[in-house]
């Protein structure tokens, strides 16, 4: 049995400047992951480094299939991320997938920055799925952002000089039994630069099927 599994992320509009302003952002620590599992076989991948990863897990089973897709980069002035976690499975299968990144950094400046999300969660039969975002001022252990389930916004955030930030993504799929589920999510931040610059439509798409690697 072979189950249609296609994602087809939408692209972020990332605020990414080209101008050589000072950092806005500077990454103490990144945790950049993708896992698929369905029956007895899994797939993963995970990155600690800086600057632009993507990378995607899959599993094709017999009554059950799993993809973890997760773009993104890490710029001084801007971050940008685009991912999905999906599954599938007839009666008898059981898959899950996770797709997400934990990001440390520090604001080296009193800045406002801009942000833009879109979040997408859909289960149906035995599927659940779920997809957060969560930005926390660890200085002041203060929520500063936080959305869930479906959501599609923008807006601005004060961020202050000094303070230490985690930025967490995360979205999970899961079917057990009959059913299919998808998590997604499209989230930019950009920080001010000191003269305009040029923005860059920062394409994290082209997330369609199961296009990338088949590990056991």
């Amino acid at each position: 049995m072979q189950l249609d599994m296609r994602i087809a992320a939408s692209a972020v509009v990332a605020l990414a400047s080209v101008s050589t302003a000072s950092a806005g952002f500077v990454y103490s620590t990144a945790v950049r992951s993708v896992e698929a599992t369905a029956s007895a076989a899994s797939d993963s991948a995970t990155d600690t480094g800086f600057g632009t990863w993507f990378d995607s897990a899959s599993v094709f089973a017999t009554t059950s299939n799993a993809l973890a897709q997760h773009g993104s980069q890490l710029a001084s002035t801007s971050m940008n991320f685009a991912g999905a976690a999906q599954s599938s499975a007839v009666t008898g299968g059981v898959s899950s997938a996770t797709s997400g990144a934990t990001i440390d950094f520090t604001s080296d400046m009193d800045q406002v920055v801009s942000f833009i999300l879109g979040l997408t969660r859909t289960a149906s039969g035995g599927g659940i799925s779920t997809v957060v975002v969560t930005l926390t001022d660890l200085t002041t252990n203060e929520v500063r952002l936080t959305a869930s389930a479906t959501a599609a916004f923008s807006g601005t955030l004060e961020l202050d000089a000094g303070h230490n930030y985690r930025l967490l993504i995360d979205a999970d799929a899961g079917v057990q039994g009959a059913g299919d589920s998808l998590g997604q999510y499209n989230v930019a931040f950009s920080a001010p630069v000191p003269a305009p610059g040029a923005l860059v439509l920062l394409g994290l798409a082209g997330f369609t099927g199961f296009a990338g690697r088949r590990r056991r």
